[in-house]
């Protein structure tokens, strides 16, 4: 089965306890300090080497006939970053979860996972069965609609879902996926300017109106894509999927407009929701929430997987 790692530094690495809404709760903490092996890690490294570079510059954020959350309409300068293709998979979220070493006491199949089925140290990180104020688990492989399994001791994604986005990851699981990779997830600034570019598309595409060759969207739950399944639908530096499919995190508290990166919104120990973006392919379908500045995804809670929501990640470029 998987190999083990001290109980002790393994906890150490994984985070802090800090009040969290009034009760204690395992916050995200300090990242712990493990990176990427590319030779491990193949997809995911190669996911890190296929990134767009989005130049600094001033880039609109809101719009004037959005929903209240996303006005007024203002702009922001931004340095240049780089960021995903594509959504991370269940694949590449995988060879994350086999870096970490977790004892696995059994095989299962994705949405089958139990406590039994790991040590007492490990289930608490993985399930939100019987999930508590003091749980944050990187992500709910007990949601029956999650992709990852353990096969012959390794975690895999399950077959034909490989190159499908990763769903029921954490807040807390998508940050330090990124940060094992080298890289962060966007604030929600980074991502809007990557889906509106600086002449401020409604779009990633551009002004057209949402159709299923340009997005993938109204599909029942549990049903996802491969990612990149609408290319027609990427915005014109070739970023694919960042309207419909999963929603996806980014690192920015969810706190009322203009944005302002100083405002304690960027902080990565602040309690509160984190911004989602991008709509998602089964609850926020309708034309207005697949647009580049919608933000009222429903769904924003960090220490919770969710079904809808997955992420990509972020890196400065200097």
């Amino acid at each position: 089965m998987a190999s083990v790692r001290p109980v002790a530094t393994f906890l150490a690495a994984l985070g802090l306890l800090l009040i969290w809404g009034g009760a204690k709760a395992l916050a995200p903490g300090p990242i712990p300090g493990l990176r990427m092996d590319p030779e491990r890690a193949p997809l995911s490294a190669a996911a890190g080497n296929n990134m767009t570079t989005v130049p600094a510059g001033a880039y609109p954020i809101g719009d004037s006939n959005a929903r209240p959350d996303a006005r007024p309409r203002h702009t922001v300068l931004l340095k240049a970053f780089a960021i995903d293709d594509t959504e991370v998979t269940n694949a590449q979220f995988a060879e994350y979860l086999n870096a970490l070493d977790f004892e696995v006491d059994a095989d299962f199949s994705y949405g089958d996972a139990r406590p039994e089925h790991f040590s007492n140290a490990s289930w608490p990180q993985l399930l939100e069965q019987g999930i508590r104020p003091d749980r944050y688990p990187l992500i709910g492989l007990d949601d029956d609609q999650v992709r990852i399994e353990v096969r012959g001791g390794r975690f895999l994604a399950a077959k034909g879902f490989e190159d499908h986005p990763v769903a029921e990851s954490t807040w807390r699981g998508a940050r330090n996926y990124c940060a094992w990779r080298g890289a962060r997830l966007p604030t929600e600034a980074e991502w809007e300017a990557t889906a509106r570019g600086s002449e401020g598309r409604t779009y990633p595409w551009g002004e057209a109106p949402p159709k299923d060759q340009l997005v993938y969207s109204r599909y029942p739950s549990g049903v996802t894509a491969s990612v990149g399944s609408r290319p027609d639908g990427a915005t014109p530096g070739g970023v694919l999927d960042i309207a419909g499919s999963l929603a996806e995190w980014t690192s920015s508290l969810y706190k009322p407009y203009p944005y302002d990166d100083s405002d304690g919104r960027e902080d990565p120990l602040a309690p509160g929701e984190r911004v989602t973006r991008g709509g998602d392919y089964v609850f926020d379908t309708d034309s207005d929430q697949l647009t580049g500045y919608f933000r009222s995804g429903f769904s924003r809670a960090p220490q919770n997987g969710h079904r809808h929501i997955g992420f990509r990640c972020a890196r400065s470029v200097p």
